[in-house]
């Protein structure tokens, strides 16, 4: 049961050189609007709090905040249904710089010889539901230089749980991004930072039945249980200095972001 108020925006197009996006509103089941959880004119629960100088950039699947500073997304927000997860568009592999990014994005140049892959923020196969939402997901500005063995192994298996909770509830919220501090390692002439840590937080939306989770990874190979990565999106406020899911009325978000129950999401 999709139940909160979701944007779309299809295309960008320019009016005397101002930029601006077409857009629909998606409203099913009971929206989360009129459940007096969220404020009257929310559009995107699934976004954390900005912070000062920070802009959104929207994207056909996903939004993000991008860090100048380290190239890359200091958080990429979206929605997943589960119909979108049985969508049946191939992936494209075109990793391309953003044009909305307007001090330029990391590039190819950047992550070429570097060790790294060039690591999704808001999985490709999360966009399959849309052509263009694919072709976007190959923008530099939702790429992070992972470890191979992180990339392809742990950070993958989160992204199919995380697929998979889609299916099971319907609709789930998703913020997702890499840890940026002081004193980390760069690549590329953009001086790309390499995270040492990712996070995600999640949210299955669903009145008084809704539950959330977070993780954080170490950028490295594992083969230990999700599980025991997990915390509570409260925890994981405090590691990122984000305030997540901050629209939600103060009860709820207090109470839901307290939460931390693997077995309430089927982790063991």
């Amino acid at each position: 049961m999709l139940n909160y108020l979701r944007i779309k925006c299809i295309r960008p197009i320019f009016i005397n050189g101002t930029f601006f996006l077409t857009c629909f509103f998606l409203v099913a089941g009971n929206s989360a609007c009129t459940q007096q959880l969220l404020p009257a004119n929310c559009k995107h629960p699934e976004f954390p709090k900005l912070r000062d100088q920070e802009a959104v950039v929207l994207h056909t699947g996903y939004s993000l905040v991008y860090s100048e500073k380290h190239e890359q997304a200091v958080w990429v927000a979206y929605s997943l249904t589960k119909k979108e997860t049985s969508g049946t568009e191939q992936r494209g592999d075109k990793f391309i710089e953003d044009p909305l990014i307007k001090s330029g994005s990391a590039c190819n140049a950047d992550y070429s010889k570097s060790g790294y892959d060039r690591g999704h923020l808001a999985p490709a196969a999360d966009m399959k539901w849309s052509k263009r939402a694919m072709e976007e997901s190959f923008y530099y500005s939702n790429m992070s230089p992972q470890a191979p063995s992180f990339n392809r192994g742990i950070w993958k298996k989160l992204e199919e749980q995380v697929r998979n909770w889609a299916v099971i509830y319907d609709s789930i919220m998703v913020v997702t991004g890499p840890i940026l501090e002081k004193g980390l390692t760069s690549i590329g002439s953009n001086e790309v930072s390499v995270p040492k840590y990712y996070f995600k937080a999640i949210v299955d939306f669903r009145k008084e039945k809704s539950k959330s989770i977070a993780f954080i990874l170490p950028n490295a190979g594992s083969k230990q249980a999700l599980k025991n990565y997990m915390l509570s999106i409260d925890e994981l406020e405090k590691k990122t200095g984000l305030d997540f899911f901050y629209q939600f009325e103060d009860h709820f978000e207090t109470v839901l972001e307290a939460q931390k129950c693997a077995s309430c999401w089927g982790l063991k």
